[in-house]
C-alpha cells in the first residue's frame, strides 16, 4: 500500500495573495493529518514565495505524522533543515522567481547535491532526490546513498495523447523499479490529481505519493476533510465511497 503526503504550499500560496496571516499552513495540516493523511509536505523556495521560514518551525511542532521539507541545496537552506530536523528532505532544482517546476534535478551538479546529501545524513535526516524518471538519474541517485527519490510526474501529468501517458506511466514504472531494486524508496510527485494518480497507484510500486494543488483545489470546493479523504481512498487503493 502507498502512502500519501499532501503538500500546503497551496494554502501557502492563498495566503500570499493578500499578503495576510491567513489561511495558515500549519493550521491546514492539522486538519489534513485528522483527514487520515500520512504525512506533510512543503517547498521552501529560495524566494519564499509560498511557505516562510517561520512555517517550517510551526509545521515540525504541529505534525504528528512526519514532516518532509523539500529545498534546493543553498547553505541557508541546509542550515534551517538541520536545525529543524524533518522527518525526510527532498533536494531540488534550483528555481528562478515566477519559473514554474518542470524539471528534476541538474545531475551535473551533482557534487553540490551529493554534499548536501552528506550533511543532512549526518543530522539524522533522510534525503531523497527529486528526479525525472530516467534509469542514469536514478543510478546517480543511488550512488549519491540517497533514501528516496522523488519520481518527477510532470511529463505524465501533462501527455497530451493516450500513448504518450501511457508511454510516460513506463518510464515512471521502470524508474520506480529500479530505485526499489537498489534499495532506494521510490516516491511520485508534480502535478497529480484525483485522476491520474489512479494508474500509478495500481503499478503497487510507488512508496510515497506527494499531492498538494488538486486536493487544496477540491478542498475549496467540499472541505478538507473530504478532499483528502478521497484521495487517501485512492492512493490506499480503498474502494471508492459515495
Amino acid at each position: 500500500m502507498s502512502i500519501l503526503s499532501v503538500k500546503v504550499d497551496q494554502v501557502g500560496a492563498l495566503r500570499a495573495i493578500r499578503r495576510r496571516k491567513q489561511p495558515d499552513p500549519a493550521q491546514a495540516a492539522v486538519l489534513i493529518e485528522l483527514a487520515g493523511a500520512d504525512g506533510i509536505t512543503c517547498h521552501l523556495f529560495e524566494d519564499r514565495r509560498y511557505i516562510r521560514d517561520r512555517d517550517i518551525y510551526i509545521l515540525k511542532e504541529m505534525v504528528k505524522t512526519k514532516l518532509s521539507l523539500q529545498i534546493a541545496p543553498i547553505d541557508e537552506l541546509l542550515h534551517l533543515a538541520v536545525e529543524v530536523k524533518p522527518y525526510m528532505v527532498t533536494l531540488m532544482p534550483f528555481i528562478a522567481e515566477d519559473v514554474s517546476l518542470t524539471s528534476g534535478i541538474d545531475m551535473q551538479d551533482n557534487v553540490r547535491y551529493a554534499e548536501a546529501v552528506v550533511t543532512l545524513q549526518e543530522a539524522g535526516i533522510a534525503v531523497g532526490y527529486f528526479i525525472d524518471p530516467e534509469t542514469d538519474a536514478v543510478k546517480d541517485a543511488a550512488r549519491a546513498k540517497v533514501d528516496a527519490v522523488e519520481l518527477n510526474a510532470h511529463a505524465y501529468v501533462n501527455a497530451e495523447t493516450i500513448e504518450s501517458a501511457e508511454s510516460e506511466l513506463e518510464r515512471l514504472d521502470q524508474a520506480a523499479q529500479l530505485a526499489a531494486k537498489l534499495g532506494i524508496l521510490p516516491n511520485c510527485g508534480n502535478g497529480l490529481n484525483y485522476k491520474n494518480i489512479r494508474p500509478l497507484a495500481d503499478l503497487d510500486i510507488i512508496e510515497e505519493f506527494t499531492v498538494g494543488h488538486a486536493i487544496i483545489g477540491r478542498a475549496v470546493m467540499v472541505g478538507l476533510d473530504r478532499a483528502v479523504g478521497e484521495m487517501v481512498d485512492i492512493v490506499h487503493r480503498l474502494p471508492q465511497t459515495e
